[in-house]
């Protein structure tokens, strides 16, 4: 309980800081804008490995991602983001904006790797991490380079040329990587997309290529938003295909979520993992704690988890 206790003394204490930060900008809200996110959670999981149980409770660290975009002209807009309880920079580029919709992006910058990689921390459903989002890239899902996007009516483009050695790291990549993404919206009364995507490089020095191909979909119709994500993947020592699908359900203060992950191997069913979560924003739009409840089973590696997971985040 001490330790639960002290993990709520941290999140309040930055969120405090975090509103001050928030009431300062609002003077120049017109060139300069604030987002902010402070979250914390515990968990507690079992994991049986060929017939050994083991158990542990854990308190995450707090993390405080905190971002500002500036508009220094009709065309031209930068970003900068990081998480303040690691001092490490996420986010830092420059936008170009044209008026037919295209648009060029330097820097560091989160990548078109899909739906579930490019959902921020403040919208994500369940704590619990995706097999696609961990395996979209072989370094984490920021990088270095250059984005190009394009909007031309229902259809977006979006491809990028990048460094392949991750976030944070300086430019020691001879043959670079390529990724790109092209996303539909197949009518216009109705709230729904398809994407394909592809990413290409050399991870280090391996000599073969990390290669993925995925098609994406999603729906929305009332209260009910489902998604889905079906990836191949090819590389040095993975070869597979991974899935998932997952719904969700808007009912004001209750917001339901269900999701299932599966990998086929070259084999057959390598893992899966199912996943329920009660999403709550009982005080505000701008606060909500989650409920995640997991089971997560490895075949080949003959292991399973059995999980669950309280999530507090707030955010600006």
């Amino acid at each position: 309980m001490a330790g639960m206790r002290n993990v709520l003394l941290r999140f309040l204490l930055l969120l405090a800081v975090v509103g001050v930060a928030r009431a300062e900008l609002s003077l120049i809200s017109d060139k300069l804008t604030m987002d902010a996110l402070v979250a914390s959670s515990a968990q507690w999981w079992q994991a049986q490995t060929g017939g050994l149980a083991h158990s542990e409770f854990v308190l995450d660290r707090v993390s405080a991602p905190i971002g500002m975009t500036g508009q220094l002209s009709r065309a031209v807009s930068f970003r900068a983001s990081g998480d303040v309880s690691m001092l490490q920079p996420q986010d830092l580029y420059v936008d170009l904006q044209w008026r037919d919709s295209f648009r060029l992006r330097a820097g560091q910058f989160l990548l078109p790797l899909g739906m579930d990689a490019m959902t921020p921390p403040d919208s994500q459903k369940l704590p619990s991490s995706s097999f696609l989002a961990s395996y979209a890239k072989p370094t984490g899902t920021r990088d270095v380079g250059i984005l190009g996007s394009w909007a031309p009516g229902r259809f977006s483009v979006s491809a990028a040329v990048i460094n392949g050695g991750g976030a944070n790291l300086k430019d020691d990549n001879t043959s670079k990587d390529l990724c790109g993404r092209v996303t539909f919206k197949p009518l216009s009364a109705v709230d729904g997309i398809l994407a394909l995507r592809a990413y290409y490089g050399r991870p280090d020095t391996a000599d073969t290529a990390w290669r993925t191909l995925a098609a994406e979909a999603r729906l929305v119709h009332g209260p009910l938003e489902i998604q889905a994500e079906f990836q191949n993947l090819s590389a040095q020592h993975i070869r597979n295909n991974m899935a998932y699908l997952q719904a969700a359900s808007d009912r004001g203060v209750l917001k339901p979520v269900g999701r299932l992950d599966l990998t086929l191997s070259n084999g057959g069913v390598s893992e899966w993992m199912i996943a329920g979560g009660l999403n709550l924003q009982p005080v505000s739009d701008h606060f909500r704690a989650t409920l995640d409840c997991t089971y997560h089973k490895s075949y080949q590696g003959n292991w399973s988890v059995f999980g669950f997971d309280i999530r507090l985040q707030a955010w600006l």
